[in-house]
């Protein structure tokens, strides 16, 4: 077969499939379904792709119409698998060891970055938040996470003279919150390579810039530096059996709660992002105690910020997951198009979203924290939130209102 996935597969797929061509001569984009469908197999740990096919059921059939209802079988059988809410239960990943990591600096010519969001249109809610990447690269092991389509495994790059880099950035007039977070987890390296020390002279220089510390760790050394308040840590959280079993390497659920008390303790602004919220057996339960966790630790004004957000991929990070045959499940679902991206059907994330708000009590909806879908379809604000923003720039002037009101709460 010509497709380049096909020398991934193990050599005892590679023959199956080679057998499989033979008797049905398939089209290049059929044998493309069978390989794609072989690699997720494989990292499903769901395999072989033969118990998916039914050789038997199309006997009576000739030429293409006998492998058009082969392979129409056997997206059915596929289609029904990601329909349905993922199952962990016989899910055991090989354990993740930690990488060995290279550290250099380097120089970059570009420090600020903007999110993710489509650059064009208002496909997705977006609130123009501006990234600072001063380290490029994770040494946690998510199996959802772009970065690793980014950049070299085995390679911490950190910005070069980064406290005089960022002495003499100039922020845009638009720039008022700031992202540490999209290239690395903001918190895994500490201030180890000076970052930290570097961000809080940024902060100084602009108050009323939030700059956020987005992190799945559960590093506290940091709060003994003296960091100004514009600069807020935020945890990234999910529910046990996907941190289990999808966030390698990171802390547990309770690690993370846990540090985000000692960080309220030291009087820090705190925030969450239940992100990326996954459809499988047992969620309801499972994120409905996390939310129950969240309400019983924390008072709503100690949060600036709660988002939900889901699953989404590009085509390159599809494409890194198969090749790599990563043992995983997060790709066991509906990849509907949206955005340029794959994500969950509409129903399936409005679902999620309306339970995990309908969860928090009514003295979290007075303002405090500010709720918000991250790069969602503008059309689930309604039934999620009842309520939505007639446009992205009403959307950022709403954001920017709450965390500023917090900043003076804090200051105050």
């Amino acid at each position: 077969m010509e497709h380049p996935l096909f020398a991934h597969l193990p050599p005892s797929e590679q023959h199956y499939l080679t057998g499989l061509d033979s008797r049905y001569h398939f089209s290049f984009q059929q044998q493309r379904q069978l390989v794609e469908s072989c690699a997720d197999l494989a990292m499903w740990k769901l395999g072989p792709i033969s118990g998916w096919i039914d050789e038997q059921a199309v006997q009576h059939l000739d030429g293409k119409q006998r492998s058009q209802a082969l392979l129409a079988d056997h997206h059915k059988r596929m289609q029904a698998e990601r329909a349905k809410p993922t199952s962990y239960s016989d899910f055991r990943p090989t354990e993740r060891l930690p990488d060995k990591y290279q550290s250099l600096f380097v120089s970059s010519s570009t420090l600020m970055g903007r999110c993710p969001c489509p650059v064009e249109g208002e496909k997705t809610r977006c609130c123009n938040l501006k990234t600072l990447d001063v380290v490029q690269q994770c040494a946690f092991g998510c199996s959802y996470c772009s970065i690793q389509s980014f950049y070299n495994s085995h390679e911490i790059k950190v910005v070069q003279n980064l406290k005089q880099r960022l002495g003499e950035l100039v922020l845009p007039p638009d720039c008022w919150h700031i992202g540490t977070g999209q290239s690395s987890d903001s918190l895994l390296w500490g201030n180890d390579y000076g970052t930290l020390d570097a961000l809080a002279l940024l902060a100084e220089r602009y108050p009323n810039v939030v700059i956020e510390l987005k992190t799945k760790s559960h590093r506290s050394d940091y709060l003994n530096l003296k960091l100004p308040l514009n600069i807020i840590s935020t945890w990234s959280l999910n529910a046990p059996t996907i941190i289990e079993k999808e966030e390698h390497l990171t802390a547990t659920l309770q690690g993370r709660l846990d540090a985000a008390k000692r960080a309220r303790d030291k009087g820090r602004i705190i925030g969450f992002h239940l992100h990326p919220m996954v459809y499988f057996e047992g969620w309801q339960e499972e994120y409905g105690a996390l939310i129950d966790q969240v309400t019983t630790s924390f008072r709503p004004e100690e949060l600036m910020m709660f988002s939900l957000g889901t699953l989404t991929f590009t085509k390159a990070v599809l494409r890194t997951l198969r090749s790599g045959l990563h043992e995983t499940r997060v790709t066991d679902m509906e990849l509907t198009q949206s955005a340029g991206k794959y994500t969950y059907p509409l129903e399936v994330k409005e679902q999620m979203f309306s339970f995990a708000y309908s969860r928090f009590p009514a003295s979290w909806k007075q303002g405090s924290p500010f709720f918000y879908l991250c790069m969602e379809d503008p059309g689930l604000w309604e039934p999620v939130f009842a309520s939505s923003y007639e446009n992205d720039k009403a959307f950022e002037e709403a954001m920017k209102t709450s965390y500023q009101a917090c900043l003076k709460r804090y200051s105050a």
